[in-house]
């Protein structure tokens, strides 16, 4: 009988664990900040090994998106979040992808060369920035303004090509210029 609720126990926990890993299977929204806080810094490898720091993209409008090789969401969005980057890292527009996956930076690389990805990819394996963000699994995504603010967030799955993200972020990167200026 304690073997039985000993495995019950445990596949209770292992369901529970992997319902938390994937924030969620709808897409998600693009919800603002009431207060927009400051950003947490952190320093992170890139996929060549070197360090980066959440500083170095000061006076940028940044995506930071946490994701993961095996999250089917995190691979749907990932074409959105190119074309966007295509689109407006000239205006001073950047996105920070930090993967979460305990797999090697290789595999990490791997996927990010079938992707074509192009913006700057950080790997977290032990998911210690994720854990400052107080992440609730992935993909979950933060709009950065220009003076390091959180000003918007996505809990799950988002097109960021869509009207409303390209809206969005084009929004941030004027009223930064304007801040700026000002």
């Amino acid at each position: 009988m304690t073997t039985s609720t000993t495995r019950l126990g445990l596949i209770a926990l292992f369901l529970s664990a992997f319902s938390v890993a994937t924030v969620t299977t709808t897409a998600g929204e693009l919800r603002q900040v009431k207060n927009p806080v400051p950003a947490s810094a952190f320093m992170l490898r890139n996929l060549d090994g070197k360090l980066v720091s959440l500083r170095d993209f000061e006076d940028k409008v940044v995506l930071l998106n946490f994701w993961a090789t095996w999250c089917a969401n995190c691979r749907k969005e990932m074409p959105a979040m190119e074309r966007l980057y295509q689109s407006l890292r000239t205006d001073g527009f950047e996105i920070v992808a930090i993967s979460v996956d305990q797999a090697s930076t290789e595999k990490v690389k791997a996927f990010a060369e079938e992707l074509k990805l192009t913006f700057p990819v950080l790997h977290d394996r032990d998911s210690i920035i994720s854990n400052l963000y107080s992440n609730p699994g992935v993909p979950v995504s933060y709009l950065i303004d220009r003076q390091g603010r959180i000003t918007h967030r996505v809990l799950g799955e988002y097109d960021w090509f869509s009207p409303e993200g390209r809206d969005t972020v084009k929004t941030l990167l004027q009223e930064s210029r304007k801040n700026n200026e000002g």
